[in-house]
């Protein structure tokens, strides 16, 4: 028999454990886990499989402003990242160097 207490008290612990840390993990309806996790810029780094991947632009083709892995999660300018436990709404995106590797999503300051 699962005793309940200790069940709580070890999710609670992973939980503190992850909101210390600044890392969360998503896993899409695929079963790819993308995780994001603060960095020393204060924005986030999105990390996962983005073999394939769709990205809107604006007028400037430099000026991303939608990034949609396939089996998601799609993220433009301007979703709250309370969606997947964090703080702050995306204001922009830098693709990290090498294909694929992921994204630093810039914060609104």
């Amino acid at each position: 028999m699962i005793d309940i207490e200790k069940f709580e008290k070890s999710a609670n612990e992973i939980i503190a454990n992850v909101k210390k840390e600044g890392m969360k993990e998503y896993t899409n309806r695929y079963g790819d886990k993308f995780t994001f996790e603060l960095n020393e810029k204060g924005n986030i780094d999105w990390n996962g499989n983005f073999e394939y991947v769709r990205c809107g632009f604006g007028d400037n083709p430099e000026d991303i402003i939608m990034v949609d892995p396939s089996g998601g999660p799609y993220i433009d300018i301007g979703t709250d990242m309370k969606l997947f436990g964090l703080e702050g709404k995306v204001n922009g995106f830098i693709n990290k160097p090498g294909y694929g590797t992921g994204w630093e999503l810039v914060l609104e300051k």
